[in-house]
């Protein structure tokens, strides 16, 4: 059986639309916008009352911190850190990522003398009995198995979870779960997170199950508050390449001619 052959009929080629060159640049009325951006002028610091009421409770017994990024959640575990080194106490601050890890590691070591800061994750090694160990959450439920086993006392005074919002996680939230139950009652726990939607809930069970008053501290107030900003600008069609495009009004749509309806 002979197989058919096609031919290509003697149609002309549609040449391409040509595509409008486009300038790099920028509209000169987000001048203003721009001009915002940038580093702020030095300030004598003053802590918020957000963060003197954590300080002043996990002093007292268990805290649970809500606030939006940026505003200031790792300076309340800095200075809960200073206190207790101040009075020779051990910290323990977990976090659920490597990276955070890291930079939480660095920071602190810088605070206080890298003589005082270790760090234990799944890759790194540091400084294991230094009296602040920053480290990832599952290390530390690890060593919570290690002391139950073995019925030794776990060696620290506080401990500091980053991130709490990761005990809804459905992988990985039965960590946070696990320390919070197994925890000794001696150690008082800071609960860090700006994601959390529903600390009242959060802070019974950890009361419920720990037998203390978890209190709750929280802001909603953004100090890196983003101011969303649109800019349309005339520009001929790519796809018919034949009429400038229109600014819509506001609330309004423009539609290609050359695009079905």
């Amino acid at each position: 059986m002979k197989q058919k052959r096609y031919y290509r009929g003697n149609r002309p080629r549609r040449k391409p639309a040509s595509i409008p060159s486009m300038k790099p640049g920028a509209d000169k009325g987000l001048k203003r916008i721009f001009e915002k951006i940038g580093v702020p002028e030095d300030k004598p610091f003053s802590p918020d009352p957000f963060q003197l009421d954590a300080i002043a409770a996990i002093q007292e017994t268990d805290c649970l911190v809500t606030a939006p990024t940026g505003a200031g959640k790792t300076w309340i575990a800095e200075e809960a850190t200073r206190i207790h080194l101040n009075k020779n106490g051990r910290i323990w601050y977990a976090t659920p990522l490597k990276a955070l890890t890291n930079s939480i590691h660095a920071r602190f070591s810088d605070l206080f003398g890298k003589d005082h800061v270790g760090i234990l994750t799944g890759d790194i090694k540091e400084n294991a009995d230094a009296e602040v160990i920053i480290g990832t959450t599952e290390i530390l439920r690890n060593q919570l198995y290690d002391a139950m086993y073995t019925g030794d006392n776990l060696n620290c005074d506080l401990i500091i979870l980053d991130e709490a919002h990761f005990l809804g996680d459905a992988e990985r939230g039965v960590v946070w779960e696990e320390i919070m139950i197994y925890l000794p009652l001696r150690i008082p726990l800071l609960l860090l997170s700006a994601t959390i939607g529903n600390p009242d809930q959060i802070a019974g069970w950890l009361s419920s199950i720990r037998g203390r008053t978890c209190r709750i501290v929280e802001t909603g107030i953004d100090p890196c508050r983003c101011i969303p900003s649109f800019s349309i600008r005339p520009a001929p069609c790519i796809r018919c390449s034949k009429k400038p495009g229109v600014r819509p009004a506001p609330g309004s749509m423009t539609r290609c001619s050359s695009l079905p309806t």
